[in-house]
């Protein structure tokens, strides 16, 4: 089976919604709905037909459970992976001691993208973003249902851009403005997604702190014509999960449950499904794929010739999105195809 996508739903978006029509400015995303609670998380759970079919569908996938993994070279050497959850909500952040005491002892830590620039040449290149513009003409968004264009104008409309800017940017470039969670917006100011807060934990430690990727490599990747539909994918996925719902912030305590119990293929199946709801499950499914196969797949191989030396050297902590590890072309998998012993590390209130 392959890997699964589960993208979108780490960035806290996902759930199986019924879509109740549009509004300005996101309307729908609002700091009380993106306020969950504790009394949120423990009152969350799918409805029992569709938990049913996504729990058996979860089984199949290998590695479909577990954040965190010990991986050992054959010299010994121990290094650790981190599934992340991209949101910068306090239930996010507070990280198991378990993690928190491997990372207060890490070499050095491996974000997805690197944070830090070696280089002024280097800054200067992750700072431009000539690659999210149209050169000339204006972009044609007729392959999105009218529903969805909608969503991306009211996305637009909500970051203060305007409706305009949908003509102006291209596939590339909306597809790397759809990454970041609405949600974020009233946190942002004050809290980094978890990424970044591993990240900043890491560097006061005294760790460095690195990347797998360069932003500005992400950005001319998915502008290459040949990844076209893999760029139009991306926003085909990511687009779907900004429409309004009537799940409101229990389908978001649901997907943060699912992750802090380790269940990352059934959050990423539940995910899914609400792909098929949006665009009808044949679409969806290719949708899924082609964003898939750039995203998780090619991503997952760049990520692993990177990390690489960095294990094994060991120390080291690779910390990515959680929707990277599980499945046959997952990184667990990927690393042990290159000889390295890879191992769940239960945590506590993590499913079996």
């Amino acid at each position: 089976m392959r890997a699964m996508m589960a993208a979108a739903a780490l960035a806290g978006w996902a759930g199986i919604l019924a879509v109740t029509g549009s509004a300005g400015a996101q309307d729908w995303f609002t700091p009380e709905t993106c306020r969950v609670t504790a009394a949120d998380l423990a009152a969350a759970a799918m409805e029992p037909e569709l938990a049913a079919r996504v729990e058996a569908a979860a089984a199949t996938v290998v590695n479909g459970r577990g954040r965190l993994w010990q991986i050992t070279t054959d010299a010994g050497e121990v290094s650790w992976l981190w599934g992340t959850y991209h949101t910068p909500d306090p239930l996010l952040l507070d990280l198991p001691q378990e993690f928190r005491a491997i990372l207060a002892q890490a070499r050095v830590v491996a974000l997805e993208f690197d944070p830090l620039p070696e280089t002024r040449a280097e800054a200067a290149a992750n700072a431009d973003t000539g690659w999210m513009w149209r050169s000339a003409g204006w972009a044609d968004w007729s392959w999105l249902p009218p529903e969805v264009k909608g969503w991306i104008e009211a996305r637009l409309e909500a970051i203060g851009w305007g409706t305009g800017y949908i003509d102006m940017l291209t596939e590339a470039g909306m597809a790397s403005l759809l990454l970041g969670d609405p949600c974020g917006d009233f946190l942002s100011g004050l809290l980094p997604g978890q990424d970044g807060y591993i990240g900043q934990e890491a560097y006061l430690a005294g760790a460095e702190v690195t990347g797998l990727q360069q932003w500005s490599e992400f950005g001319q990747q998915l502008t290459d014509p040949a990844r076209a539909g893999a760029a139009r994918a991306v926003v085909q996925l990511y687009a779907a999960y900004l429409g309004p719902s009537e799940g409101g912030r229990a389908s978001r305590a649901l997907s943060y449950r699912l992750y802090l119990e380790g269940r990352t293929a059934e959050l990423d199946l539940w995910a899914e499904s609400w792909l098929d709801e949006v665009y009808g499950a044949a679409e969806a499914g290719a949708i899924s794929a082609q964003a898939e196969g750039y995203l998780l797949v090619e991503r997952n191989g760049l990520f692993v010739e990177r990390a690489l030396p960095l294990l094994q050297a060991g120390g080291a902590v690779i910390a990515v999105g959680a929707g990277h590890l599980a499945g046959d072309t997952g990184l667990v998998e990927m690393l042990r195809a290159r000889g390295l012993r890879v191992e769940r590390l239960p945590l506590p209130g993590e499913a079996g």
